[in-house]
């Protein structure tokens, strides 16, 4: 990275009203709140944290178990069901100064900081396109109507064969001031793309997730 970097701050959207799992955000994964891991990848990592919330315990979590983060009251309007991540983003650069920032997600505890750092140090190396996170599939996709997407059934390839698809993962997301003020949208493309192992991708969105995702954390404990 450079030696006078550019100004990156991240935000980390945390919602009380959760809906597949309620009170996700601050229920013990690895016996500590779920949101507590990515928000301490960012931390470790030296980055500024922002913390959206219209919630009231989870500020007193933030304050408990984050304290150098900096928390950012989200309108009630925009902590629906129904309001969109890009609202958030919004609202966050009316009301913070930076260069670019680090979109993270609660659901994916097993961002480290590492992630963090080595995707900024690309980002900026690829002319600060919009950089995605996500992990590459060997996997055979196929249309609703029966069709292949991705290979030619009469021509199979093996795996050692073709390098897979990327898969955006959801984990995280960085981009600039600049290009969403344009685009309203985190990743416009052409973007740049941040590949992690699958482990590191799984995200949380069902109690299975939750409970596949914790054994497995807790069995390669301290290989993570």
């Amino acid at each position: 990275m450079p030696s006078n970097p550019p100004s990156f701050i991240a935000l980390l959207p945390l919602r009380g009203g959760s809906q597949g799992i309620p009170r996700k955000n601050i229920l013990p994964f690895r016996e500590k709140p779920l949101f507590t891991w990515s928000a301490n990848a960012a931390i470790s990592a030296g980055i500024s944290l922002v913390i959206s919330t219209d919630d009231s315990e989870i500020k007193s979590y933030i304050k408990k178990y984050t304290p150098t983060a900096r928390v950012l009251d989200r309108p009630t309007e925009l902590a629906t069901n129904i309001a969109s991540t890009e609202s958030v983003i919004s609202h966050f650069l009316d009301n913070t100064e930076c260069d670019h920032i680090i979109l993270l997600q609660a659901t994916s505890p097993m961002t480290l900081s590492s992630h963090l750092t080595d995707a900024m140090t690309l980002y900026l190396k690829e002319g600060c396109k919009p950089l995605v996170s996500g992990t590459r599939q060997h996997t055979f996709h196929w249309s609703e109507d029966g069709n292949p997407i991705n290979y030619d059934p009469r021509s199979r390839p093996r795996r050692q064969d073709w390098n897979g698809t990327f898969i955006e993962n959801g984990a995280f997301y960085i981009f600039s001031r600049n290009d969403f003020k344009a685009n309203q949208s985190r990743c416009a493309p052409p973007c740049t793309l941040f590949e992690m192992e699958a482990i590191h991708s799984i995200e949380i969105d069902t109690q299975f997730d939750w409970r596949l995702l914790e054994t497995v954390a807790n069995a390669i404990q301290g290989k993570t």
